[in-house]
């Protein structure tokens, strides 16, 4: 069975585009679904050869789909009964439509515009179109510190940022604030104007960062909290009273008085308040 690499070496069809780490990366993380009837939804195809190669990598995939918002790529033909490709704005009204009648998908790869407007306002739509266990991904997110791609090391709003948001949003349980999961994004909601409602984020079990890459994991959000503590064996000499927290879930300390915790004003308000006075 070849691997990801090899496919690509091979390959002579439609022209694909991927970074050298994408390809070892992807090998790991994807490669148990090599022989299963697989979902795949490429937001971004460029020239469309990597939907090629997808339907040559997950051979029994049951659909490969990919949207482009450029016109040429209704150019793009292919012979493969399980490669559907959608022109249009993916974020758009009218496109997500088409997108949502194929049903849930078990890969998602946003491969698109690479802005951070577009990067999130995608994932807030489409993520919950993500099956259980199911892996969303982004890719160059090196363009997140370019302002020409609506980014910068510090800026508070680009998509490397959402994204590292959203680490402390798998550790919400601890926050110890009567807040709500999506307060810390507020700011993108407002700049970016987007609904995040309908967005699950206790369905959000992990995030990994992998140069340029972002890998979120779905799974049932009971399956994403800490849940309970296993205190195991007989001798403690060091700390005699461990094995009383054992079957107990974690305490959660009390941060109302904390003011690097419960505020009212986010940092990157903060800074836009300090910037005007």
């Amino acid at each position: 069975m070849k691997t990801l690499r090899e496919i690509y070496k091979n390959h002579s069809g439609k022209v694909s585009d991927k970074w050298d780490i994408y390809l070892d990366t992807y090998e790991e993380k994807l490669s148990s679904l090599k022989k299963s009837p697989i979902k795949l939804f490429e937001i971004g195809v460029l020239n469309g050869g990597s939907l090629e190669i997808f339907s040559k990598y997950f051979e029994n995939a049951e659909l490969i789909l990919g949207c482009d918002i450029d016109k040429n790529c209704q150019k793009l033909k292919y012979t493969e009964n399980n490669i559907k490709l959608i022109v249009g704005d993916v974020n758009s009204d009218e496109i997500s439509n088409q997108i949502i009648k194929n049903g849930d998908f078990d890969i998602i790869i946003d491969d698109g515009s690479h802005t951070s407007k577009d990067i999130v306002t995608s994932f807030c739509k489409y993520f919950k179109h993500l099956k259980y266990d199911g892996i969303y991904i982004v890719e160059d997110l090196h363009a997140s510190y370019q302002k020409e791609h609506g980014g910068g090391l510090f800026y508070p709003i680009s998509s490397m940022n959402f994204f590292k948001k959203l680490v402390d949003i798998i550790n919400f349980e601890h926050w110890g604030i009567n807040k709500e999961k999506n307060f810390i994004l507020r700011t993108f909601k407002q700049n970016y104007q987007i609904n995040m409602d309908s967005v699950n984020f206790d369905e959000i079990h992990s995030i990994e960062f992998i140069n340029s890459l972002c890998f979120i994991k779905k799974k049932l959000p009971k399956e994403n909290e800490l849940g309970k503590r296993h205190v195991v064996g007989n001798d403690a000499m060091v700390v005699p009273d461990r094995k009383k927290y054992h079957d107990t879930k974690v305490q959660i300390l009390d941060q109302k008085n904390n003011p690097w915790s419960n505020t009212e004003t986010l940092p990157e308000e903060e800074l836009a308040i300090l910037k005007k006075k």
